[in-house]
């Protein structure tokens, strides 16, 4: 092979890199900026495919003991930046500026590529059709008078579930699968899930230091499928916080959906489990109440709930202020940018799910005064 043939050949290999990079950045802008059809997202994505590549997923790294977010994120970071070191060292000075446009194309190319990944590996479920539209959901259900008359029987449950478990000992994070997972398949269930996955034990993050000082319960690895726990959240805090997150590793993006799966798993637990579940919503129904109504119903609260409630308060009274606004702004960019119009809104969008559907009051005790 002569030497024009081998620079033909590495011409052409360099156009078809380009027209790969090129592809990729095109693909990510797209998918970014358009509008997919929901029904399209729900029928192809959500039921047939997400399944599948979730399964496959954690198939594997159920058994992974190790938070692999935090190898992505600091290997990612780290071996850029080495690269791009090395790269702009190397180069001859009079060859920086072309080098650096290089380096950048091929980074903006990697994240391009990182960005479809997230898409397809749990992304694409922010766009799939609403909960409540598949649950019957009913605004005129949602009004003062119901959520007052609701919460009111919240508060006889809240009570009732603590004076039965005041004594019991509360699961660690690891024991959550085998005492929540079960109850967390039957709400999968109802919910109509095509398949259903078991509960994943919670993975302790390296960014736990900057969870409890941002005031960040948990998350879930877009492209792992793991689950991610603050283990600073109190014993009876643990249930709710990992349904969430199961949920969202079950396919309910949206974090007002995740609040209800969450919820609705609680209350199909034992009574340690219905305690975690109505000590989360309780306090979101008296704040949706008009600022007259709410200091009779927190009269009726029992003194150990009241206590609860003061912990959690404590608790994220020991986040920093500037670390915690920072979060919920980043936090807000990235569901808006991920079609949530109402951005950190959306987590108390719940309400409208507990009240205003058929399954949401379905969980209400029967003689609640709003059923």
């Amino acid at each position: 092979m002569g030497p024009s043939t081998t620079r033909q050949s590495a011409k052409q290999a360099g156009s078809v890199v380009l027209a790969v990079r090129v592809a990729l950045v095109v693909s990510a802008l797209a998918l970014a900026l358009l509008p997919l059809p929901r029904p399209f997202v729900e029928s192809v994505y959500a039921i047939r495919l997400y399944p599948l590549i979730r399964q496959l997923v954690t198939s594997v790294t159920r058994h992974v003991d190790v938070a692999l977010f935090d190898l992505l994120l600091g290997g990612g970071v780290l071996v850029i930046s080495a690269w791009w070191a090395v790269r702009m060292i190397r180069v001859p000075r009079g060859r920086r500026v072309r080098e650096l446009a290089r380096l950048s194309g091929l980074t903006v190319a990697f994240a391009a590529a990182l960005y479809l990944t997230f898409l397809a590996t749990w992304g694409l479920n922010y766009r799939r059709e609403a909960l409540a539209t598949r649950l019957g959901y009913s605004d005129t259900r949602v009004n003062a008078g119901e959520i007052e008359a609701l919460a009111a029987s919240a508060i006889r449950e809240l009570n009732r579930a603590y004076d039965e478990s005041e004594h019991a000992t509360w699961p660690q994070l690891s024991d959550l699968p085998s005492s929540l997972g079960q109850a967390f398949e039957r709400t999968q269930r109802q919910l109509g899930v095509s398949s259903v996955m078991s509960g994943l034990a919670p993975q302790r993050s390296l960014l736990t230091p900057y969870f409890r000082r941002a005031g960040i319960d948990g998350m879930v690895d877009p492209f792992f499928l793991q689950v991610l726990v603050n283990d600073g959240v109190l014993p009876f805090e643990r249930p709710f916080v990992t349904a969430h997150e199961w949920a969202h590793v079950a396919g309910f993006a949206h974090e007002a959906e995740a609040n209800f799966v969450a919820w609705v798993t609680c209350l199909e637990g034992d009574e340690r489990m219905r305690y975690s579940g109505w000590s989360f919503l309780v306090p979101r129904l008296v704040a949706a109440l008009p600022p007259d109504r709410q200091p009779g119903l927190w009269e009726t609260v029992g003194p150990g709930p009241v206590a609860d409630f003061a912990a959690v308060r404590a608790r994220l009274n020991r986040t920093i202020p500037v670390v915690r606004r920072n979060a919920r702004r980043l936090n807000d960019q990235y569901l808006r940018a991920n079609r949530v119009a109402s951005g950190i809104a959306s987590y108390g969008e719940v309400l409208q799910l507990a009240v205003g559907t058929d399954l949401g009051r379905q969980q209400w005790p029967v003689g609640s005064d709003g059923r």
